[in-house]
């Protein structure tokens, strides 16, 4: 009896077992090919991150697998069709710090990513996660200035509105890097930053009633010191500025940050904007200063119905490309602006030697996509060198983003329906050694700016 009740015990433990076995669900297959946690996070922290992350500028999150998941179809469409990231350089023309470019294997990765389902994977392969830890991508500023009050443009035409800061600064100081946030960037266009070490851009706000003053072709004042009349600017699409090593803005005592912000009112009633900049100071003192050289053409007209109009560009009144770079300097960065019409630009230095060095080639100008170009080691180009910029324009009623229909006649302007070609060049200059007490003339970059 004993052996027959021991085995129908283990007989209805056998049972039991295969029931529960025939309701467990089957186990998933598994997974095959890239995953979210494995693969892809990698790349999208090393290409996609640093924009798409709460608070910047993309329109949404790929820090986690919800927020890249949401998005797979679209993520294989933009990065296929290599409209993600934007990264306007032609390959071959300049060489840049940190391009936003997804190799071949990179997008075929994304691609199987999203056809296998988008999986997750294991999250025990996920590396440790970037960290943004305040509304700026280089983290938390020395320093934020801003309009004490907000501004609010009106629903039509361009505005160029300057709004002065006080730095209240005790004692001058040495910008590293800089990073411009617009408060409504529907409608802001674009943003300088100019230095005031006078005065006079607040006596130009008390003569003008609201926050700010209107400041059309300029800020209204001259930068009475050379070597700090700017801290750059912003376009749509550019992203924070970074000094090399041993280079800097310089931002005076008791200066004044000067924001000429450029509305562009042209979607609904615009918002309440308080444009802000944020700078973070250099730990060492500086060698040399960074000075922005301004490349113009402001005397062409583009003719209607014309889809490659040429413009060239250089250092001063025409004819441009005949003006040399009266000393020795080095170039760290470009930055191209057109507005709706461009189509294609490209910067060339000529050196004295009659041999020419491509600086930059962008051949699909996009107006939302602009950038401050820095290149990842310095390109000396010595006295004597001419610059040259040659810009495209479509007038063409072919031309999705011409703002005429029918196309007109445009020449240059500060309106966004006007049109611009300029090439700003960040410079060093050879004979500035800061730490040794050796200045060197910038008069010639002031006059024209």
């Amino acid at each position: 009896m004993k052996k027959t009740a021991l085995a129908a015990v283990l007989l209805l433990a056998l049972v039991a077992a295969a029931r529960r076995r025939a309701v467990l669900p089957p186990s998933a297959p598994p997974v095959t090919g890239p995953t979210f946690s494995k693969e892809v996070v990698r790349i999208f922290a090393d290409r996609c991150q640093s924009c798409h992350h709460p608070g910047d500028i993309a329109p949404f999150s790929l820090m986690t697998y919800g927020d890249a998941a949401a998005h797979a179809l679209e993520i294989k469409l933009m990065t296929r069709t290599r409209q993600m990231p934007p990264w306007k350089p032609v390959g071959g023309c300049g060489e840049f710090l940190e391009p936003r470019v997804l190799t071949q294997d990179e997008i075929d990765t994304i691609s199987k990513w999203v056809e296998n389902g988008a999986p997750e994977g294991n999250r025990a392969d996920l590396p440790a996660p970037r960290v943004f830890d305040s509304n700026w991508t280089l983290g938390q500023p020395d320093g934020v200035f801003a309009n004490a009050e907000a501004f609010t443009p009106g629903p039509d035409g361009d505005i160029y509105r300057c709004f002065t800061i006080p730095t209240n600064l005790a004692a001058d100081k040495y910008v590293s890097a800089v990073d411009i946030h617009p408060g409504d960037r529907g409608t802001v266009h674009h943003v300088i930053a100019f230095i005031d070490s006078t005065g006079e851009s607040q006596k130009l706000d008390d003569d003008d009633p609201g926050p700010g003053y209107t400041c059309f072709g300029g800020p209204g004042f001259n930068p009475s010191d050379a070597s700090a009349a700017t801290l750059g600017g912003w376009a749509p699409g550019a992203r924070p500025l970074e000094m090399p090593d041993g280079v800097a803005f310089k931002l005076p005592a008791n200066s004044r940050v000067v924001l000429q912000v450029h509305y562009h009112p042209h979607n609904g009633a615009p918002k309440p904007d308080k444009t802000e900049i944020a700078v973070y100071y250099a730990k060492t003192p500086p060698t040399k200063l960074m000075r922005i050289v301004p490349m113009i053409n402001d005397t062409f007209t583009i003719p209607p119905g014309d889809a490659n109009y040429r413009v060239t560009a250089g250092l001063a009144p025409a004819p441009f490309e005949k003006t040399p770079l009266p000393v020795p300097v080095h170039l760290w960065m470009v930055a191209p602006h057109m507005h709706l019409l461009g189509r294609k630009m490209n910067v060339t230095a000529t050196l004295p030697n009659g041999s020419s060095q491509c600086l930059i080639n962008i051949n699909d100008w996009d107006f939302n996509w602009q950038g401050q170009y820095r290149y990842k080691n310095s390109i000396a180009l010595p006295s004597g060198t001419r610059l040259s910029a040659e810009a495209f324009y479509d007038n063409s009623p072919n031309n999705a983003r011409n703002p005429n229909d029918p196309p007109k006649p445009v020449s240059w302007g500060e309106q966004t329906t006007d049109e611009m070609c300029i090439a700003f060049l960040g410079v060093t200059l050879d004979g500035e050694n800061l730490a040794l007490g050796k200045t060197a003339d910038a008069s010639w970059i002031r006059s024209r700016f």
